[in-house]
């Protein structure tokens, strides 16, 4: 089995810029882009960029749109209001496993399912598996919280969360910034349905935005740098009041 060593990336929809940096960036360069691997021998695309994830026919769009990987079927163990030895999550309502785009992540981030795995079949030869620091693997009470909502009731409960339908992300004086439309923080959850996934944080396709950058954006985040007050964080202080 061959190794592919890989930078925590997560699946996205499109996203719009809002950068010192008006660069049209994409998949092509980016950790994402399979096009040169020895793998990549679909039929229909060999040498795809888009292929290795989507295709444009015969595809399962239940999990994210023209999905044509292989969808994880590892049993994880979800972060919540259980989870040992001690949690701080107040949410009521997390999914018994990932879901949407959380769920097509791990499709690659689980270290079991492998890369060049297309509708249950490895293509290309051996089975290539991510085992790095990219791979969260099925045990996912050591990673942030996904697949749950985050409205205004989990506010209630939680008195260290802002409200996202009132309040805007923080926003970098330079560096890298993906962002929707409007900057509050329920429309960088999943849909703006407030459901946090993967891509609240992460921007797969980093399209039309900064472009990746090892050293200043090794993760594809979609908030990196820091405010006018000098401090970084700002991803984790968008939603966390600390």
């Amino acid at each position: 089995m061959k190794n592919l060593t890989l930078l925590t990336l997560s699946v996205a929809a499109g996203v719009l810029l809002v950068s010192p940096t008006l660069t049209r960036a994409g998949v092509v360069g980016s950790p994402h882009d399979f096009s040169r691997e020895s793998w990549n021998i679909s039929p229909a695309d060999p040498s795809s960029v888009c292929g290795p994830c989507h295709q444009a026919h015969h595809t399962d769009s239940a999990v994210v749109p023209l999905w044509s990987h292989t969808t994880s079927g590892a049993s994880f163990t979800m972060y919540n209001t259980t989870t040992v030895p001690v949690s701080q999550m107040k949410a009521t309502d997390v999914a018994p496993s990932p879901n949407g785009p959380s769920l097509a992540c791990l499709s690659c981030h689980d270290g079991v399912t492998a890369v060049n795995s297309y509708g249950g079949r490895v293509v290309g030869g051996s089975a290539v598996t991510i085992t790095n620091r990219a791979a969260i693997g099925t045990d996912l009470t050591h990673s942030h919280p996904i697949s749950f909502v985050y409205d205004s009731a989990l506010v209630t409960l939680d008195t260290e969360l802002e409200n996202p339908d009132v309040t805007d992300v923080l926003t970098p004086v330079g560096g890298t910034f993906v962002a929707p439309p409007s900057l509050k923080i329920n429309d960088f959850l999943m849909e703006g349905k407030h459901r946090l996934e993967c891509t609240t944080c992460h921007a797969v396709h980093n399209q039309v935005g900064t472009p990746f950058d090892i050293t200043t954006n090794p993760k594809l985040i979609k908030i990196n740098g820091v405010g006018a007050d000098g401090r970084g964080s700002l991803l984790c202080r968008s939603c966390h009041i600390k």
